[in-house]
């Protein structure tokens, strides 16, 4: 047997040996997918809406009852003109303004396009942006039911259109769970490897290492390859638990989901081991380690898109590998993009996945 192969049976019996690390590999997937989308659900709900009805008629009752249906929003005020609204809306006291222009119902009954007008705070911008989207949506629905009822045939009477593409029930579980696949793949493969390496600093075995005759890459791949196993075993019960609990089947092919998974696997495993080699003690590790995932979290559209970044912190995200990882995932699951669509993602993926493990390699210092 190769050296390589006697350092990865050395990596799997250390790891099954600490009875705590086995049961982080099954619940950190576990916890994370099934509690925190339902814990940190960030869908939109009681909004509070300012109505201003012109028309005062049965149609813009049956639009009131229909938003009021929706379990979304909550009436802040019935207000007779649009000034006393905006009044409410610059107070705080309303989030958005639903505007009925007089004499909808009669332009409607002529078979005339009647125009509702929705005014959102912006200031609490996810608020505002998703609250208006629900909002925009229900009336689309009550205008396409009153085109059936008037025979209208695919005339809409009401002029509000919205388009919600690969995601068209505005269903933020969609957005999210892909997200905490990318999470689990993040802390399994990065902080494993760096706590691997370091704990063997600490208890003194990495010494045997370091006078043997192993060579660097066979010491540092063989911890890149068993951790990346293991990241793929937590990865395949993120996706099952997304499937099975949640619904979110992929629209795209496993084998594009796969081959990415284990680029940045690579590329956190390689990562992990750089840490490692900078870092003396357990502690030191986890808090570098922290450091750069929090940056990888936070600053490559795993939460929040990369568009509504400010501009230059939307080019810092071209040298962060999470970018592209995302993009491709989110890609795959949603959209059912292929190799060819995503090559650039791909491609970027690869070298950044090299690059690192070539410089764990060289960075790791093993005195003979």
């Amino acid at each position: 047997m190769s050296s390589f192969g006697y350092l990865f049976i050395k990596e799997m019996k250390q790891f099954f040996a600490n009875p705590f690390m086995p049961v982080v590999l099954i619940l950190l997937p576990l916890l994370l997918m099934l509690v925190v989308p339902l814990a940190a659900n960030m869908e939109v709900r009681d909004v509070r809406l300012a109505i201003v009805d012109r028309d005062r008629s049965d149609m813009s009752v049956q639009l009131i009852d229909r938003i009021s249906r929706s379990g979304y929003f909550v009436f802040a005020s019935y207000d007779d003109t649009y000034d006393k609204a905006i009044h409410e809306l610059s107070k705080g006291n309303a989030d958005i303004i639903l505007e009925i222009p007089a004499g909808m119902e009669k332009a409607v009954g002529r078979g005339e396009n009647a125009e509702i007008f929705i005014a959102a705070n912006a200031v609490n911008s996810t608020k505002g942006t998703m609250g208006g989207g629900y909002l925009s949506s229900i009336v689309s629905e009550f205008s396409s039911d009153l085109s059936v009822q008037g025979g209208q045939g695919e005339g809409m009477p009401l002029r509000i259109v919205p388009q919600y593409r690969y995601n068209p029930h505005l269903d933020y579980r969609l957005f999210m769970v892909p997200a905490l696949m990318i999470v689990v793949i993040i802390l399994i493969g990065g902080f494993f490897p760096t706590m691997s390496i370091v704990s063997e600093k600490e208890n003194g075995t990495i010494e045997q290492i370091n006078v043997s005759p192993v060579r660097k890459r066979d010491f540092i791949l063989s911890k890149v390859v068993f951790y990346g196993l293991l990241g793929i075993f937590a990865f395949t019960i993120s996706i099952l638990i997304a499937h099975f609990v949640y619904g979110l089947a992929s629209n795209g092919g496993m084998l594009e989901i796969y081959v990415s998974a284990m680029i940045f696997l690579v590329f956190m495993g390689g990562f992990g081991l750089v840490i490692s080699n900078y870092s003396e003690t357990l502690l030191q590790a986890v808090f570098l380690m922290l450091f750069f995932v929090l940056i990888f979290m936070l600053m490559s559209g795993i939460f929040t898109p990369v568009s509504s970044m400010e501009t230059w912190s939307q080019y810092v995200t071209y040298i962060l590998p999470t970018r592209y990882f995302v993009n491709i995932l989110r890609a795959v699951c949603l959209k059912g993009s292929h190799f060819a669509d995503m090559s650039f993602d791909f491609i970027m993926l690869s070298v950044f996945a090299v690059f690192i493990n070539v410089f764990a390699i060289v960075t790791y210092k093993k005195q003979n």
